[in-house]
């Protein structure tokens, strides 16, 4: 039976090439984020914690078991406390109410991905949503480090919104390290292995077409 870590190798994060195509990232470092992108970015960021919050929640009920519930429990507890960030900080500052956010449209690339992940949360094995989890967290994580580099340098963009995005800086161990042990879970639990990356791999383009869509105001 392969190592866990060979399912990682499979789904093959490519963070460079993720920078890159990054328009958000773009804009940030041609110096023309304006407020309406933060505003763009914040609304979708709210809306998209509202599905995955929803959605690890019930992965930790359908796994309570303490390896993958453990796992689920922590993306959890980060997802809320960038949700305190959110309402505390971020939206306020911006004259955005979380009230109003709840009730705003979705952008169709934010749609999507708050779609697949209440799919996944109802149909995807342990190891495939932990896998998926450490997948969007390495991605995002990469992003907003750079990204919150970038912005520092603006004179025009909140510091707020500057400490906002970068406190997702660090990619936790507990999800980078910690899929590892709900992979051999869900193994051993014999989730199919041609299962555990399905999702993951969806993960790339899904943020691509979601950082996209935030970065057009028009």
């Amino acid at each position: 039976m392969p190592p866990a870590t060979e399912f990682i190798d499979t789904v093959g994060i490519n963070v460079p090439a993720h920078l890159s195509a990054n328009e958000f990232l773009s804009l940030a470092r041609e110096g023309m984020i304006e407020e309406e992108h933060l505003r763009r970015f914040a609304l979708a960021e709210f809306q998209s914690q509202e599905a995955e919050l929803a959605a690890y929640g019930l992965l930790l009920s359908r796994y309570p078991h303490e390896v993958p519930g453990g796992f689920f429990s922590f993306v959890g507890h980060e997802l809320m406390q960038a949700r305190h960030r959110m309402v505390a900080g971020l939206a306020p500052s911006l004259g955005m109410s979380p009230d109003e956010m709840r009730r705003a449209p979705r952008l169709e690339p934010v749609r999507r991905f708050t779609e697949f992940i209440s799919w996944v949360a109802l149909h995807a094995g342990a190891a495939e949503a932990a896998l998926l989890a450490r997948t969007d967290f390495t991605l995002w994580c990469n992003t907003c480090a750079v990204l919150a580099d970038v912005l520092s340098e603006a004179e025009q963009v909140p510091e707020v919104a500057v400490e906002y995005i970068g406190a997702y800086r660090e990619n936790p161990p507990e999800v980078a390290d910690g899929v590892l042990q709900v992979i051999e879970y869900g193994r051993a639990q014999h989730e199919p292995d041609q299962w555990i990356t399905r999702s993951a791999v969806r993960m790339e383009p899904m943020l691509r077409a979601w950082w996209r869509a935030v970065a057009t105001t028009s």
